[in-house]
Parts: structure tokens; sequence; C-alpha cells
């Protein structure tokens, strides 16, 4: 439930690392977290931290449209999909999350599941939107985007999309690539070999964003 703040008691914009809770990180490079968007109104008591990390209703849709259209066609003998904002280890204190990602599925069941993030790439991710406060980390959310794509190909990913709401817009990255930016009605190939334009799965599904 969203509070206004009294008539004495100003917004605070900057804190210190120790008074700012672990459950606000939503990544980390490097050791330096990176907040959730919205994290600076939980902070000064406007917002809780449900609302600030729940998805909005056009990224739960873009998410579940796209996981249904996986979870029919993908071939599940050696594709493993999931959501949920999946974690990854990339490296010595560097962890962060993904929207949606594809396994492949031996790896996986050849894989010690030790219950932390996955020190493994998947084979693709798609994220829709930026959940980050990217501004606070001293980014912009461009320069954001692109150090999150680059490090998860270096991580060895095959292949990164960005669906963006606001511009109806998806960006395309795939190692030694140019990277691609392109409307929603553009017909993208994942693995190689599934074709979908989010576009014309949201108009099958009835929905209008």
């Amino acid at each position: 439930m969203e509070t206004t703040l009294s008539p004495k008691k100003r917004y605070r914009d900057h804190f210190a690392k120790h008074e700012i809770p672990k459950s606000l990180i939503y990544e980390m490079y490097d050791g330096k977290p990176m907040y959730y968007k919205g994290y600076k109104d939980v902070m000064n008591h406007l917002k809780s931290t449900v609302e600030i990390m729940g998805q909005s209703d056009i990224q739960g849709i873009v998410v579940n449209v796209i996981l249904r259209y996986l979870m029919r066609n993908i071939d599940d003998e050696k594709y493993f999909a999931m959501s949920n904002e999946t974690g990854f280890h990339l490296s010595k204190n560097s962890n962060i999350s993904s929207d949606i990602v594809i396994f492949d599925k031996e790896t996986l069941q050849n894989r010690e599941n030790k219950g932390k993030y996955f020190d493994i790439p998947p084979l693709a991710v798609i994220e829709i939107d930026i959940e980050a406060d990217a501004k606070g980390f001293g980014l912009s959310e461009f320069d954001y985007y692109s150090m999150k794509t680059k490090s998860l190909l270096d991580f060895g990913v095959k292949e990164v999309f960005w669906f963006f709401s606001a511009s109806k817009q998806v960006a395309i990255a795939r190692p030694n690539q140019d990277w691609i930016i392109a409307n929603w009605d553009k017909e993208l190939v994942v693995l190689g070999e599934y074709k979908f334009s989010l576009e014309k799965l949201l108009e099958k599904e009835g929905f209008k964003l």
C-alpha cells in the first residue's frame, strides 16, 4: 500500500550502502549492488518491497505469451525452458537474473544441483523491459542493457532477446554478430529453428498492448 510523506519529512535520494537491505538488490556486478527500480520509494516508505519487485501487467502478459509458445513448440527432449527470474552466477561477486531462459536439457540433467544460482549458461535468454535502477548504478538504461547483454554473451549464452514495451521493439544479440533492433512484428528465430513474432503471438492470444 502506498503512503505519503509527511510535510516535515523530505524524500531522501541518497542512502548509505549499509542502510539498504539486501532484499532490494536486483543484481551484482563485480561486488557492486544494482537495486530494483523504485527501491528509493521503498526506503522512503512510499511503496512496499513487493510492489517494486512484481511484474507489471504488460511484463506478465508478454512473459507468459512467449513462455506458452515455447512450451508448446520446442523439443522438450532437447530443451528445458524456465522463467521466474532465473539467477546466474557469472563470476566472483557477479550475479544476475533473467525473465525466460532456455537450457540444453542434457546439460542440466548432468549437472549437480546445489540450491544456488546456475553457474552454467543457458542457450538463450529472453528479457522483458528493464527492472534495475540503472541510473543509481551510474548508467543510462541503454548502457545497462548493453552491459548486461554483453555479460550474458561473455558467460556463454548463444542469443539474447530484449523486448521493450514502451517502444514496442526487440533487440537481438548473438556472439560475433551485429546486434539488431527491430519492431515487435519481426519474426524471430530462436535456437536456430523456432520462429515467432511477438505481435502475432499477442494477437493470437487476444491481447492488444
